[in-house]
Order: structure tokens, then C-alpha cells, then sequence
């Protein structure tokens, strides 16, 4: 009888993997914090020590280095996901748009470097007032977006003002003999039964919604306006039909095209 391939990974591939150079990743990888993949494994084991590396690299693609928040590249996915599973399960989802109010006379008056205390020491005020199931992420600069799965929007307004008022009870220590007052801005969105939504859609109103919280005073919560819209009969038969059509699944919203660079 023919012996059973061995489980042994091959001289060859062996070989292959430990002529990759792996310096940059790895001296990327201990700045970040993690441990040194090379001493998690022994060295003649390196598709373990390539694993590592690779698991590494992608948690650092989709969090936030300051913050330690996912950012906004896996905040595209979160929202994509999200959108999914309330159109198949016929849930609401909800949105928060979140922006530090006055944040540049911050950096202008103290520096960058109180800027970024200001980040990082706002993070947990927010955190922890989510459920566990919440995906909050740093969108860019002094924004950051909170995926509400399951949540209405009168709920998720609940949530912002829960948000809103934790940072504004809050003082800032961005110098040794310096606390600041800090605010909020709040812009929020839900997806809507029957009607079309893709996640370009969703953050367009909930940023709206945003900036009239700030047209309007700052630190306060607003939500998207929806005009009363009628659905016939046809056109809600034609919109539940729509999964019973034999055309090959597709994903509902591609990818942007992006620019050439």
C-alpha cells in the first residue's frame, strides 16, 4: 500500500519561505506593539512565523494607531456587512456620525500633540457607553462613526445623547495645569424599510444631519428628515419578489471605481 502523504511541510517551501525578508514588517509589527513573530516560533517552522506576520499586518490595516479604534477602511467593511444582515433580516440599523467640536482652536491654541490627547482621552468616554455589539470606529481627523445594528432611530438618538453628554461632563488634561471643556456634534441616520439604501446613502444622511448640528449651535444631537413617502401595492409586491428572481447573486453595492492615481 502507498504511504500517506506526509504532514511534514516540504524542504523546498521551507527553504522559499526563509529567504523572504520579512525586517520591515516585522520592525512594524514591534512598533506597534506586538510581539516578535520569530520568537512566538521557532525557526524551522517559518509558514507559522509567515502566518503571524500576516495576521499581524491586516489588524494593523484596520485599526487606528492612535486610538486603537478600526478605522476607516474597516469601517467601510463593518457597514457593508451590517447593511446585509438588516435588509435580510428586516431590521433597522443606525448610524452616528460623531464630530469633536472647536477641535482645530485645540491644535491651534496647544499644539498637535493636545490634539491628539484629546483623541485619545475622549475614546473610552465614548466606548463605554456602547453595547458590545456596537462597531465604533475613527472615520478621519476629530470624526468618528458608530454602527448601531438592530436600532431604530429613536433609539439610537437615546444613544447619542448618552454620548454626547459623557464627553460634555468631561474635562480634558491636555497640559499638566490645563483641562479643557470639550463637546460634541451628533449626526444620526437609520436605514428605512422598503427603500433603497447602500452605505454611500446612509453616511450622506447622517452627515447631513451632522452638520446641522453644527449650523445649529453645536453639541447637540440631530437626526436625518425623511419625507413622507408612499409605497403602492405594486411596488411593494415588485420589491418582496425581488428575492425570488433566478438571476446569480451579486453584491448589491460594488466597490467604487476608484480614481487613477
Amino acid at each position: 500500500m502507498p504511504e500517506p502523504p506526509s504532514k511534514k511541510q516540504p524542504e523546498s517551501d521551507r527553504s522559499d519561505l526563509q529567504e523572504i525578508d520579512l525586517s520591515e514588517a516585522i520592525q512594524l509589527i514591534r512598533q506597534a506593539g506586538y510581539p516578535d513573530p520569530r520568537e512566538t516560533f521557532p525557526s524551522d517552522q517559518p509558514a507559522k512565523i509567515m502566518q503571524q506576520v500576516i495576521n499581524c499586518l491586516c489588524a494593523l490595516s484596520m485599526h487606528d494607531g492612535l486610538t486603537g479604534l478600526y478605522n476607516r477602511r474597516y469601517f467601510q467593511i463593518a457597514l457593508k456587512r451590517e447593511l446585509l444582515r438588516s435588509k435580510r433580516d428586516n431590521t433597522p440599523c443606525s448610524l452616528l456620525m460623531i464630530d469633536i467640536d472647536h477641535f482645530k482652536e485645540v491644535n491651534d491654541h496647544f499644539g498637535h500633540p493636545a490634539g491628539d490627547k484629546t483623541l485619545k482621552f475622549i475614546t473610552p468616554l465614548l466606548k463605554n457607553s456602547l453595547r458590545p455589539g456596537d462597531t465604533f470606529c475613527r472615520y478621519g481627523g476629530e470624526e468618528f462613526t458608530v454602527i448601531l445594528p438592530n436600532c431604530a432611530l429613536i433609539y439610537a438618538i437615546q444613544v447619542a445623547e448618552r454620548l454626547r453628554g459623557a464627553v460634555e461632563q468631561s474635562r480634558v488634561p491636555v497640559m499638566p495645569d490645563k483641562a479643557l471643556p470639550i463637546t460634541v456634534s451628533i449626526g444620526a441616520a437609520e436605514t428605512r424599510p422598503l427603500l433603497h439604501f447602500t452605505p454611500a446613502t446612509l453616511i450622506k444622511a447622517a452627515d447631513e444631519a451632522l452638520y446641522t448640528a453644527k449650523s445649529k449651535g453645536r453639541n447637540q444631537t440631530c437626526s436625518q428628515k425623511w419625507e413622507p413617502t408612499e409605497v403602492s401595492i405594486k411596488e411593494r409586491s415588485a420589491l418582496f419578489n425581488r428575492k425570488n428572481q433566478k438571476n446569480k447573486p451579486r453584491d448589491p453595492w460594488p466597490d467604487e471605481p476608484r480614481s487613477p492615481e
